[in-house]
């Protein structure tokens, strides 16, 4: 009856007759992802300008970017490309040109009493908000041109555009949203490319390895998106290799890893030749323990001189490892302490309090948090698909059972492969972390998520089942309606007591209410 009834409803709606619903099943392939990109701007863009102060990493940012802006040398502990990019918005549209910014120049960190009367922020994080909202575009093709299945792209690319941690983090000046938009593009290139059904050449390791550049440019972790090169080489060699042979994969893995890394070297150097070229006017007192020889050569050469490059860019890197040298290290029995263990990660702890605001109205105390909590049902998905997925690892390779869809299957093997190499590559670090060090795994369990919902759905979705279509409608509106429930978190509206602590959920979670 209900697939009587359904069959029924689709040619309704495909018939002339009604040529609303006729345009758009015709439209349907740009009018999914536009519905998609429609969601995720006004989530992510509506009231940017608010907070009307700093917090957390934007002390920082901030005054990183507005060095672009007034050409100051500066080093930092992470590449510059984030930062330019958040001075280059600043510089394009100018809410702040008569105000005195000349402080931010004295100083790498901007406290808040210290901030110019009148500052407005919302230019500083218009580009981390905007490429997160369009990065949804790309993971909305991965998973289309994975699963063929519009349902499925359509539901999954929901948990980026609604989880209340990603949301809160990439509205401010910070540098995640500016990565993922990279790192969404370089796993959509590459499933591109395999999905093409073409040959794959060194152009497409070249223009990978810019890609991964990018990506590595706003933060050292993108490094991981190097897994992507031996990917894209299976996908190349794969078969040379079952047969044996052994020169062919040689010489294009030799090939591949000199094209690839090369051009990830060359866009990664490229965007320290600008921001050392651009950065002329040095501040008194903030050399950053510049070698003479660089301060030298900056004043006599010009910023974009290769003997200034050359100089600055191993004065750059010196300060980020002695930087990264000084960081301390986790420390559970400190009372402010907000970093946590990478294993409480994918559980949601530890939430960070980045900014709060008490008031009392009519006796009733309240409080706007900005508190970096996820999505329990989008962390749980992408945990529990993790766990499927080594499941379906293990029984393949150790117990050597049956794989239903071969093709499928390397995508969960490449996807679980990524977040487990993450995971691991992170356990080795000593220095603190903290929860949004985990978006980047959280980014492959989304997509690994997808794959194994396919995965174990493949007939319903083959068929196009009404109960699979209700399954996968059912997991958007619950994504959509927790979202909402835990935005108070995300938008800072006040919270009683109560009210908060009906949102706390779990204590892994490690929050606390402002009393």
């Amino acid at each position: 009856m209900a697939h009587s009834l359904f069959g029924v409803t689709r040619k309704i709606i495909m018939t002339t007759s009604n040529p609303f619903f006729a345009y758009l099943s015709r439209h349907r392939g740009w009018l999914v992802p536009s519905v998609l990109l429609s969601l995720s701007l006004l989530v992510y863009l509506a009231g940017l300008q608010y907070p009307k102060s700093m917090f957390w990493d934007e002390n920082y940012h901030v005054v990183s970017a507005q060095k672009h802006v007034d050409g100051a040398m500066y080093m930092e502990p992470h590449p510059p490309l984030g930062k330019m990019l958040l001075g280059l918005s600043e510089a394009i549209f100018q809410p702040n040109k008569d105000i005195d910014l000349s402080a931010l120049l004295k100083t790498d960190y901007l406290k808040g009493g210290d901030k110019p009367d009148g500052m407005e922020f919302w230019a500083y994080r218009l580009p981390s908000a905007l490429m997160m909202a369009l990065s949804v575009w790309f993971l909305y093709q991965i998973l289309f041109r994975i699963t063929r299945y519009r349902p499925l792209a359509f539901v999954f690319s929901l948990f980026l555009v609604f989880d209340n941690a990603m949301v809160l983090h990439s509205r401010a000046a910070m540098l995640e949203g500016i990565q993922f938009f990279f790192i969404l593009m370089a796993l959509w290139y590459f499933v591109r490319v395999v999905t093409n059904n073409i040959a794959i050449t060194l152009k497409h390791y070249l223009v990978l390895g810019i890609i991964v550049g990018l990506v590595t440019a706003v933060k050292i972790n993108g490094l991981v998106l190097s897994l992507v090169y031996g990917m894209l080489l299976l996908e190349d060699k794969g078969k040379a290799l079952l047969s044996k042979q052994w020169f062919a994969v040689a010489e294009r893995m030799i090939l591949s890893a000199a094209v690839f890394f090369s051009s990830l070297a060359a866009i990664f150097c490229l965007v320290f030749y600008i921001h050392i070229g651009l950065g002329t006017e040095v501040i008194p007192g903030k050399k950053y323990k510049a070698s003479p020889e660089y301060l030298q050569s900056l004043e006599e050469n010009g910023g974009f001189a290769f003997k200034t490059f050359r100089l600055g860019f191993k004065d750059n890197m010196r300060y980020s490892s002695e930087y990264a040298d000084g960081v301390p290290r986790l420390d559970v029995c400190k009372e402010t302490e907000n970093g946590s263990y990478f294993a409480k990660w994918p559980f949601g702890g530890k939430g960070i309090n980045y900014r709060w605001s008490k008031n009392t109205v009519d006796g009733v105390v309240k409080v706007g948090y900005s508190y970096l909590v996820g999505n329990p049902l989008v962390w749980l998905s992408v945990i529990a698909g993790i766990l499927l997925s080594i499941t379906l690892i293990l029984g393949r390779f150790v117990f050597d059972l049956p794989v239903k869809d071969e093709r499928l299957f390397m995508y969960i093997l490449y996807f679980c492969g990524l977040y487990v190499s993450y995971m691991i590559a992170i356990a080795q670090i000593d220095r603190v972390m903290y929860l949004y060090h985990y978006f980047v795994p959280l980014l492959f369990g989304i997509i690994n998520a997808a794959l194994v919902f396919a995965y174990v759905f493949k007939n319903g979705i083959s068929t196009s089942s009404v109960l699979t279509r209700l399954n996968l409608g059912v997991l958007g509106l619950l994504v959509v309606a927790m979202f909402a429930y835990f935005s108070p978190f995300t938008y800072s509206i006040p919270l009683t007591e109560a009210q908060f602590e009906l949102r706390n959920w779990f204590s892994l979670w490690d929050i606390e209410v402002v009393r």
